[in-house]
């Protein structure tokens, strides 16, 4: 059985990511961190303790933190605008979009006798607008299937469907996570009603001889894998059930044709295929199969099969009947080195087309006459074409690995689901961002041998904006992060500044795996980005760039700097860097010349809050600065670095300050943690738990704090206790509530900017609530007032 991991795409979380595998120095103290109960948590006792800011600070073109006086300047913020200010509807994406955790899903298409086609899955939202998890393509534009409901659509969506003679729906419910479940439907068009209930999943729905056949890996009462309903009981199949999961229904040529993970079937001795007439099992036996996710029969009545086939290091996934026999189809699919699978097939046209988990077609890549197909392949009767090249798009979500043979379960998670056919179309579903260059989420259609987006594009992004600053003459926005498209158009980048109306990439010419953490812009209106690039003959190297024209470039430096985790502007101007790989940095650039004010932390330095040339914050999974014990946070004026009491419990994640305090969130690495640490100058206490409403969890933390007038704004993975809000909450007299009247839902929030008149979060977003509804917000959001 093959193993993999699972595919993420890379998400900049300011000293998450390169931290994780760091672990600090010195033995943590008992300081109090993320208590639910009482007031607002235990202080340190203050030992070491001074002055927590010293001047009034300045928010800075970033709002990075102070007390903005104005709500219309770039950059300030009064929280008591927040009250009357609305989510922005323009950010979304072609192709259907759903909510945040996991990756939205076409399972299952069927087509209607006058050629429309209903698409099922689990997602929510297609062009903006909310939908049911079902839709129906006609006149070329995706609608609901139904405008009114007797029964609310399940949030999990439909696994599969199938339309029976009648015009009958026959529906499968989904279930995404644990101990999964669910329920058979009919679907009449006006009211719907459930059938049954069952244990497990379910794969494929078919209606043949007047009956639904319903196929999967399940329990359904006694029935297990394949159950019949005849229109008043539900049986096993003629002849017997099968022993083990069917995944596939076929039917073709007046038969009912079924594949899976079984040896028997109808009382017939049939390794995973067989077929049914309606009143006689035949064997069709294909022994050499993990499983069978596909089947296909063609005008010529030729069987073809697909799946999980062979030997793992030979190229299979897709066989043809030929007499007695099973044969490889044209030197089979490969993934890499090892074989593809195929999760579905469709024969039309004089052709089979094919979609699953490989990299080429024709054998391995290296292969004479293979070629690079990515997912998606066409077999004419001689020769492969690849219907995706690998050019796709990027996932704002995170998206299993799978190939579909770590095991039978692994089949719904893979990320090509299903192919279907209409009019000269080809209609490809999954969980897939886009298809050979075209951001289309989880559906397109490939017609005149081109793929098409499904609705329209909005401003949403294929990707995310991690973190994200405002500044310069228009305070216009700057986003780092890891994208592949801005609205729709293929943009592949890491770095875009947005004008209010539309994005624009800006380049670089870093190496591809370069690591970029860091961005800033001056109240003058001055970009950096912080990375980090891998030389093969060298030492991990510290790069800083700065907007020339429409492109980064990278800043000439009169001295080698170590990777870089955080930049930031001073008051002045002047831009501080930090970072470091075995010890730890802080320096200065001015033009190209580089003055390191400290090398002797003894871990690295991830996060910087700046306001003077002798006021400074440092935090990192440091424990000392040169003989000063100053755990994970520091704060360097008079010239020297200090202590701010006991210092951090757990690794730091945010850093921020406002007049009076200094505020941390940490990551609780097994020894506790501040959710939202507050020091005033003698003690750190915690403000979270209690009575300010925040939930409490281990796991929880804040990835940026902005201070701002009357209060602070938090992104992260928290939640409120009473469910109103998550990932971006206001603190606001010692209480929280959600951002924008009930947060951001993201797997992971990770910036927030303010602008004129608005306030953006950056992250792996997938929707937002003004608490009265949810909207689709794709990649980044945008409240404004």
């Amino acid at each position: 059985m093959q193993s993999r991991s699972l595919r993420f795409l890379p998400v900049v979380l300011l000293g998450l990511g390169a931290a994780l595998g760091v672990s600090g120095c010195g033995s943590d103290e008992a300081v109090s961190g993320r208590e639910p109960e009482g007031a607002g948590g235990a202080s340190d006792g203050g030992e070491g303790g001074e002055p927590a800011t010293g001047e009034r600070p300045s928010a800075g073109a970033t709002g990075a933190a102070g007390e903005p006086t104005g709500t219309g300047e770039c950059g300030h913020l009064d929280i008591d605008a927040l009250t009357f200010a609305k989510w922005d509807s323009r950010f979304t994406i072609a192709g259907v979009t759903g909510h945040d955790g996991i990756t939205p899903t076409v399972y299952d298409f069927a087509v209607e006798p006058d050629g429309g086609v209903l698409a099922a899955g689990r997602f929510a939202y297609h062009e903006g607008k909310a939908i049911p998890p079902l839709l129906r393509l006609r006149d070329d534009k995706w609608e609901p299937a139904h405008t009114a409901w007797t029964m609310g659509p399940p949030a999990d969506g439909f696994a599969a469907l199938a339309l029976s003679e009648d015009g009958t729906l026959a529906l499968a419910t989904a279930d995404s996570f644990g101990e999964r479940a669910g329920e058979l439907w009919l679907d009449r068009g006006d009211e719907q009603e459930v059938l049954a209930s069952f244990t497990g999943q379910v794969r494929t729905l078919a209606w043949f001889g007047g009956k639904l056949y319903v196929a999967g890996a399940f329990e359904l009462g006694e029935l297990s894998n394949l159950a019949v309903w005849d229109g008043e009981a539900w049986t096993a199949p003629s002849g017997g059930a099968p022993d083990g999961p069917v995944l596939e229904l076929l039917v073709a040529n007046g038969s009912l044709y079924v594949g899976g993970a079984f040896t028997t079937v109808g009382g017939v001795q049939s390794a995973n295929v067989a077929s049914f007439d309606g009143s006689t099992w035949s064997s069709l036996p294909l022994t050499e199969a993990l499983a069978v996710y596909a089947l296909a029969v063609t005008d010529e009545g030729e069987l073809f099969a697909g799946g999980a086939l062979g030997e793992l290091d030979a190229p299979s996934g897709v066989v043809q009947r030929v007499g007695e026999a099973w044969q490889v189809v044209g030197g089979g699919l490969a993934q890499f080195q090892t074989r593809g699978v195929v999760s579905d097939l469709v024969a039309h046209d004089g052709v089979l087309d094919v979609a699953g988990c490989f990299s080429a077609a024709g054998g391995p890549a290296e292969a004479d006459g293979a070629v690079v197909a990515v997912g998606l392949a066409r077999w004419d009767g001689e020769t492969w074409q690849s219907l995706n090249t690998g050019s796709g798009a990027a996932s704002p979500w995170f998206q299993p690995g799978v190939c579909g043979d770590e095991s039978v379960g692994a089949l719904w998670d893979m990320e090509y689901q299903r192919l279907g056919v209409s009019g000269g179309r080809l209609f490809a579903g999954g969980s897939f961002a886009g298809v050979e260059g075209v951001q289309t989420q989880s559906l397109a259609v490939r017609e005149e041998d081109a793929w098409r987006a499904q609705g329209r594009s909005g401003l949403g992004l294929g990707g995310s904006l991690d973190r994200v600053v405002t500044g310069g003459p228009g305070c216009e926005l700057f986003g780092l992060g890891s994208f592949t498209h801005l609205a729709g158009d293929a943009t592949p980048g890491r770095v875009a500044r947005f004008d209010g109306n539309a994005w624009q990439l800006l380049k670089d010419a870093l190496p591809q795996d370069a690591y970029c953490p860091a961005i800033d812009v001056s109240a003058e209106g001055e970009l950096a980005v912080g990375c980090t690039i891998f030389p093969e003959d060298g030492a991990a190297t510290g790069v800083v760039l700065a907007l020339r024209g429409d492109e980064l470039a990278a800043r000439q430096l009169d001295a080698e700097l170590p990777p870089l985790n955080s930049l930031k502007f001073d008051d002045a101007g002047k831009l501080w860097l930090a970072g470091g790989d075995a010890s730890g940095f802080v320096a200065t650039l001015e033009g190209s010349s580089v003055t390191f004010v400290e090398t002797k932390f003894d871990a690295p330095v991830q996060f910087l809050d700046v306001r003077t040339n002798d006021d400074v914050l440092a935090a990192g999974t440091f424990a000392h600065v040169g003989d000063t014990a100053a755990k994970r946070i520091a704060h360097y004026v008079d010239g020297e670095w200090r202590a701010l009491g006991k210092g951090l419990i757990g690794q730091p994640q945010a850093i921020a300050r406002d007049a009076d305090t200094v505020y941390a969130s940490t990551y609780d690495e097994g020894q506790g943690a501040l959710l939202l640490g507050a020091f005033d100058g003698k003690s750190w206490s915690e403000r979270a738990g209690g009575k300010s409403g925040l939930a409490v969890e281990d796991f929880y933390s804040f990835n940026q704090i902005l201070p701002v007038q009357g209060g602070l704004v938090l992104v992260g993975s928290a939640e409120l206790t009473d469910g109103s809000g998550r990932g971006a909450l206001l603190w606001k007299e010692g209480q929280l509530q959600p951002l924008g009247g009930g947060g951001v839902h993201a797997i992971a929030v990770s910036g927030v900017a303010v602008a004129q008149s608005s306030l953006w979060v950056g992250g792996v977003i997938a929707e937002v609530s003004s608490g009265k509804g949810l909207f689709s917000s794709v990649g980044i959001a945008r409240l404004a007032w």
